[in-house]
């Protein structure tokens, strides 16, 4: 889903929940730098909907965690969760 200008809070908001699981999958990482994107971009002083609070530090650090992977799976480098070691002889 592409976010516009006339996107409200809840499409926002749901773009961001659709994509929690963004570790290891590049396209769901994209579509959550562009809900933190646009939710910080578009951010009031504070921000409520019912029992929801934003809190605009953690979304920063978000969207620095996001860009850096992003930028990462562009460049076709590939994380291992483990990776065996052995000498050369």
């Amino acid at each position: 889903m592409a976010l516009t200008s006339s996107s409200t809070l809840t499409d926002a908001l749901a773009q961001y929940n659709d994509n929690l699981s963004w570790d290891g999958d590049r396209t769901k990482a994209q579509n959550a730098l562009e809900a933190v994107r646009w939710l910080l971009a578009n951010r009031a002083q504070s921000q409520s909907m019912g029992a929801l609070n934003l809190n605009y530090a953690d979304l920063r650090e978000e969207k620095r965690k996001l860009e850096t992977f992003v930028s990462t799976a562009k460049s076709g480098a590939q994380r291992s969760s483990f990776v065996r070691g052995r000498a050369l002889l």
